[in-house]
Formats: C-alpha cells, sequence, structure tokens
C-alpha cells in the first residue's frame, strides 16, 4: 500500500525532533545510548500509529472483522538480527487488507472502484438487497456484512437452471436479467416467486383456454405467481466511496509527532538514572573491599559499630546502595 500524503510530513518532523535532541544526549551519556534511544522512540510512535489505526477501523466501520482491524501493522527497528544503527520503522497495511482499506484512504472527495478491482467479480460489481435475499432465499449477511461463502456460486448455479436434488421449501428460484434502477436499466439478479394452481372459487378451478398449434383448444388448471419477482443483486459499472479513514490516519500521526518530546525526554532520564546506578555500583565495590580490608586490620568489625574508618565506610555503603535502588 503506497504510503498516505501524511505519513512522509510525520516522518520529516519525527526526523527533525529527534535530532534537537542529540546535543544533549551526547554530552550527557553517549553517541551510542542516542542512537539507541532514536530507534526506540521511532518504534513506539510508529507502534503507537498502528494502534491508533486499529481503534479506528473499529470506531468507523461496522463490525469490522479481525483481519481487518489487525491489518494495521508495524514494523520496528529494534527487531531481532537488525542493525541497531538503522534507525528505520514503518506504520503500515498489510497486503491483503490494503486492497479493500485503499478506497478508506485518500486526500480526494471520493475514490472510484471499477469492476475487478477487489473481489472475485471481474467485469462488475454487485450491490446486495439484503431483504429480498433473506424472504426470497434465507441469506442473511455474515459477521463482516457480506454475501456467506459459497453463496454467490449457487446463485449462478441457479441462474442457469441447476439446482440441488433437494432444494429448500420455500426458496425462490434465481434468474439473470435486467432491472430498471433509478431510470437506467441494469442487470442483476432476480428471485422468481413459486408457481401454484390458482384457488378454487365458488364457480369451481380456475382454467386458462389458449389453442395450441394444431388448433384444438386447451383448458389447463390455471397456475398464478405467488407475488412478484424480487431484485437480490444488482450489477453496477462503478462505485464510489469516501476516505472514511484518512482524517484518524492524520490524527494518529499528530499524535504520535506530539508525544515523540516526552519519549525523548523519558529515555534520557532513564540512561541517566542508569548510568548513575551503574557508577554507583562500581563505588560500592570499592568500599565494599575497603571494610573488607578495615576489617583485616581491626578497624572495623561486621555486625558492630566499630571504629570511625569503620563507621564511616559502613555510612557510605548504605548511601551507595540508596542511589543503586533510585537507579533502578
Amino acid at each position: 500500500m503506497a504510503r498516505p500524503p501524511a505519513y512522509g510530513a510525520f516522518v520529516t518532523d519525527l526526523t527533525e525532533v529527534l535530532e534537537a535532541w542529540e546535543e544533549q544526549y551526547v554530552s550527557e551519556t553517549s553517541y551510542q545510548k542516542y542512537r539507541r534511544a532514536c530507534a526506540w522512540v521511532v518504534d513506539e510512535s510508529v507502534k503507537a500509529v498502528s494502534e491508533d489505526m486499529r481503534g479506528a477501523t473499529r470506531d468507523t466501520f461496522r463490525d469490522p472483522t479481525p483481519w481487518m482491524v489487525n491489518g494495521w501493522q508495524y514494523r520496528r527497528s529494534l527487531a531481532k538480527n537488525r542493525d541497531a544503527g538503522l534507525v528505520e520503522a514503518e506504520a503500515y497495511v498489510g497486503d491483503d487488507q490494503s486492497a479493500v482499506l485503499k478506497y478508506a484512504m485518500g486526500d480526494s472527495g471520493t475514490n472510484e472502484r471499477l469492476p475487478g478491482d477487489v473481489g472475485l467479480a471481474q467485469d462488475r460489481i454487485l450491490l446486495p438487497h439484503w431483504r429480498n435475499l433473506l424472504e426470497t432465499q434465507g441469506i442473511r449477511p455474515n459477521a463482516s456484512h457480506d454475501l456467506p461463502g459459497a453463496t454467490m456460486a449457487r446463485l449462478i448455479r441457479n441462474s442457469q437452471g441447476v439446482y440441488a436434488k433437494r432444494s429448500v421449501p420455500g426458496r425462490w428460484g434465481v434468474y439473470k436479467g435486467e432491472v430498471k434502477v433509478g431510470g437506467s436499466r441494469l442487470m442483476g439478479y432476480i428471485a422468481r416467486p413459486p408457481r401454484v394452481r390458482a384457488p378454487v372459487t365458488d364457480a369451481g378451478t380456475q382454467r386458462s383456454l389458449f389453442v395450441n398449434k394444431r388448433g384444438k383448444v386447451k383448458s389447463p388448471t390455471k397456475v398464478i405467481n405467488l407475488g412478484r419477482p424480487r431484485i437480490l443483486l444488482v450489477s453496477i459499472p462503478r462505485a464510489e466511496y469516501r476516505p472514511v479513514m484518512q482524517d484518524p490516519w492524520v490524527a494518529a500521526n499528530a499524535a504520535a509527532r506530539r508525544n515523540v518530546a516526552d519519549l525523548m525526554a523519558g529515555e534520557l532520564a532513564e540512561n541517566i538514572r542508569h548510568q548513575g546506578a551503574k557508577a554507583a555500583r562500581g563505588r560500592l565495590r570499592t568500599v565494599l573491599d575497603e571494610m573488607t580490608a578495615a576489617g583485616a586490620r581491626g578497624e572495623y568489625a561486621p555486625g558492630s559499630r566499630g571504629l570511625s574508618r569503620g563507621r564511616a565506610l559502613r555510612t557510605k555503603a548504605h548511601k551507595l546502595l540508596e542511589t543503586i535502588k533510585r537507579g533502578c
């Protein structure tokens, strides 16, 4: 899926903010830690964009499937077997999901869908009439509000005159023909109502009269339709969709951009705290060695108040331990 326009601006802004922290990071810690912090912040930013878009998909679409929601992914720069010096990550949509979500993205007012862009049908776009599908075929939309699997194949077979040996009682027949929609005549799949014998009246059985090819008058029992034909699916040449996910995408990028400074500041504080704890551990080892040596000379006895030299070493050791605890 091509990157929407907002993503390019997001990458530029992110780069500028990270570069502004380089001098302070290098002076307080090291360039290696600065590079590592940049990679971590970039990873957290694209992760936040991906998570925000998953939430927006749930809020924007009616009952989206997990497949559709989980289409929003991200690639980390700190992933296993990746060069730690390469600060590059990406929020993106999976290839399969992008074929559907591409109509919901973009800066234009509407996106045009042509036959063959998405789905199995290569020469048409079929719009279902759910009420007629339910009442004549017993078909309900699935969890993603689409036709259940293999349903379209069955309707096509029925329209060609192929029916299962054990047909479902009450199910109408299906044929393919033209229907009038909004002043235009379009092709579609139509439900044919069942035909039954006309009910008997006070005058007796209703019959039809006609003359066959041989000139003989025939009077068979009259047959009537139980209703009018109903449109099931209509074929249209094109469809238009509003880019309903573009604003959430822009908002997700903006939110991630605003959070970069806080992430860098927090990571720098953590590095400084860890660096102080690491130095305190080194000094603590030195003090403990001095305490051991003082004990050997009789200047400090473990478990007792000790002499002045021992008390000073013990106080120093306690302070270093507190520093280490705060830094961990």
